[in-house]
């Protein structure tokens, strides 16, 4: 009896315990597992892949990557891994690896897998060769440069068959100094090529100076087996325009990042600034051109900052200067045949205030007044009752972009 009583002791202790949180339960569930695998080529182990880990969605792989492993001489690789779920515990749908390889030995790809909690699931997988194209590609004048591109056209082959990017291979290729270039870890298949100019100077050329197209599928094709590598016949880019070079800054002289400026109805003719604030676009046949240009915040966008007339040469140095933003804000207070606007105008570059004018209106009523540090009251009179719009116009300064703003009231 007294041993009864013990048990039944100790029961009701632990009970109250594992109530406190003090003492796990043996069946605590685990939210963790892990996967191992060999990646095999040709039959025998792939060493030095690089094994990337992703959640998997609804559409492929998704989210950061999670983790990122290397096959040792045994072709093997291993992760620890969650199953908690992408979005929430209740909806986990696996997880993906990547498999690539800095040697381009093997066509990039992937394979999924379901991990369980605290078990050990296998993921093994047989990749393919990869083939190579090489060649070169020079410009018509014998310059050196690094910024000539190989497009690669060939087979639509994503790394993850449930997404449609990225592709198992690099779609633009640099070329080096000496115009060498090396197209690697492509599927076996067919491919054309397209030679562009990032410096902007030469047209876009297809291979063997085909007729230029968008996809160069009139060029003479490329076709390549599993593991093969393919030399090409040299290119030279002879096919040469004119350029517009410049910069865009402030009106302080400072130079503006990222302000993307294009010709006037032609967004293929474009180029966006750097950190030094130029820009090229190109290449470009004799005419007149006018630059519009899309600025990041918080300067203002402008159409026709330049028009150029370029006949049998480069527009070189042309300076683009973008004025701040301006924040209006306005109170309007409608009073007897009256309507009061308390205005304020703020540089949106600095966060000080700005000069220059205000002018407010309200059909045929309109009265302009000069701000005294960024700040103005204007009243109306003689309004007719009822609801009125009252329009606020900035007049805009040598630094500092017009704005216009409406409010509606009722006049009484």
């Amino acid at each position: 009896m007294k041993h009864l009583v013990r048990t039944s002791a100790l029961l009701a202790m632990l009970v109250a315990l594992l109530t406190l949180g003090l003492v796990a339960p043996s069946t605590a569930a685990t939210t963790t597992g892990n996967v191992k695998g060999v990646i095999t080529l040709g039959g025998q182990p792939l060493k030095g892949a690089t094994i990337e880990l992703y959640w998997t969605g609804d559409d492929g792989y998704e989210g950061s990557r999670l983790a990122v492993d290397t096959t040792d001489s045994n072709g093997a690789y291993s992760f620890t891994i969650n199953v908690n779920g992408l979005y929430s515990p209740g909806e986990y749908v696996g997880h993906t690896i990547l498999i690539k390889d800095s040697q381009h030995r093997i066509v990039a790809t992937s394979r999924t897998f379901m991990g369980r909690a605290g078990k050990t699931v296998t993921r093994n997988a047989v990749v393919k060769k990869a083939a190579t194209i090489t060649g070169s590609v020079t410009r018509g004048d014998g310059s050196t440069t690094q910024l000539l591109r190989v497009n690669v056209l060939g087979p639509q082959v994503p790394i993850d068959p449930n997404r449609d990017l990225p592709l198992a291979y690099d779609e633009v290729v640099p070329v080096a100094a000496n115009g060498s270039f090396a197209l690697q870890g492509l599927p076996a298949g067919t491919y054309h090529l397209k030679f562009t100019d990032a410096g902007k100077t030469y047209y876009p050329q297809c291979y063997d100076n085909a007729p230029p197209s968008d996809d160069c599928d009139n060029s003479t094709a490329v076709l390549v087996n599993a593991g093969q590598t393919v030399a090409t016949n040299p290119q030279v880019l002879t096919n040469k325009g004119h350029r517009i070079v410049g910069t865009v800054t402030d009106t302080s002289g400072q130079p503006i990042k990222g302000a993307y400026v294009q010709v006037a109805g032609k967004p293929d003719l474009s180029g966006t600034s750097s950190s030094s604030g130029s820009f090229k676009i190109g290449p470009l046949t004799d005419g007149t051109y006018q630059l519009d240009v899309a600025a990041p915040s918080p300067w203002a966008s402008a159409d026709a900052v330049a028009v150029l007339d370029i006949s049998g040469t480069d527009a070189l140095g042309v300076q683009i200067k973008l004025k701040s933003k301006a924040s209006l804000t306005a109170a309007v207070t409608p009073g007897t045949g009256t309507a009061t606007a308390a205005v304020q105008v703020i540089r949106k570059t600095s966060g000080t205030a700005s000069g220059g004018s205000v002018t407010v209106s309200s059909g045929s009523v309109t009265k302009t007044v000069q701000l005294a540090k960024g700040k103005a009251t204007v009243k109306l009179t003689g309004l007719p009752k009822g609801k009125r719009e009252v329009k606020i116009a900035f007049s805009g300064t040598s630094s500092t972009a017009k704005v216009t703003k409406v409010v509606s009231v009722t006049v009484k």
